[in-house]
């Protein structure tokens, strides 16, 4: 499988940066040279890397739409917060968000390492549009609208039937500790539909890729 690069974009049009040149030296591929590389704005390119990293003659290849799916996940431990990342950004996403709730573990992750965790996946998962990786938010503050089904991780099982295809889909994943009852309410009271998987409790990670890849599969092929 031939690798894909990411590039950055200016003015004068789109480079590689340090790192990725960096990669081409390990990999052994000397410049200049034909490569493929994505800047995440849902295109893959062609074009020739100078000496310099800068990318001339470039073609548009191909092309991916974005999901309609955005995931919101409570706080957690770095190492989970990056296996979120990586896995969900596999599958497709277009953004992430985490969640201060009351049972929220204090960690978080800067917004230039989440970053590169996505580019990584990215690259991998050849997807060429690049997840948000949004500010922290309170779960209270989360806002409904007309346009978006709120789908949570539910304690209890509350049977609801789900039509998500052709709409813009929010996951709400708890932390480990999952989310309060009251917080249950509290999302229900938004519209929020609560979803439970009777097979024992499972960690916040395994929630996430799990239900998102449950989600990819009614919307069907990412409504393509």
């Amino acid at each position: 499988m031939e690798h894909i690069f990411w590039a950055e974009k200016d003015r004068d049009g789109f480079f590689l940066s340090k790192e990725e040149i960096g990669h081409l030296f390990v990999l052994r591929i000397p410049l200049p040279t034909e490569i493929l590389f994505t800047c995440g704005d849902g295109f893959l390119y062609l074009g020739l890397a100078d000496i310099k990293g800068r990318l001339n003659n470039i073609i548009k290849k191909e092309t991916s739409i974005k999901t309609n799916i955005d995931i919101m996940f409570g706080l957690c431990s770095k190492n989970r917060i990056k296996y979120i990342l990586e896995k969900c950004t596999e599958l497709g996403v277009d953004s992430f968000t985490p969640l201060i709730t009351e049972r929220s573990e204090r960690h978080s992750l800067d917004s230039d390492r989440a970053k590169k965790i996505i580019i990584s996946a990215l690259k991998q998962s050849r997807r060429y549009n690049i997840p948000e990786y949004r500010e922290q938010m309170n779960l209270d503050s989360i806002s409904p609208d007309n346009e978006t089904i709120l789908i949570f991780g539910a304690i209890t099982d509350n049977p609801r039937k789900i039509n998500v295809k052709g709409k813009r889909i929010s996951l709400i994943i708890g932390p480990p500790l999952g989310l309060t009852e009251n917080e249950e309410k509290v999302l229900e009271s938004k519209g929020a539909i609560p979803f439970h998987f009777d097979t024992g409790i499972l960690r916040t990670e395994t929630f996430a890729v799990s239900l998102l890849s449950i989600i990819h599969y009614l919307k069907g092929a990412n409504d393509e």
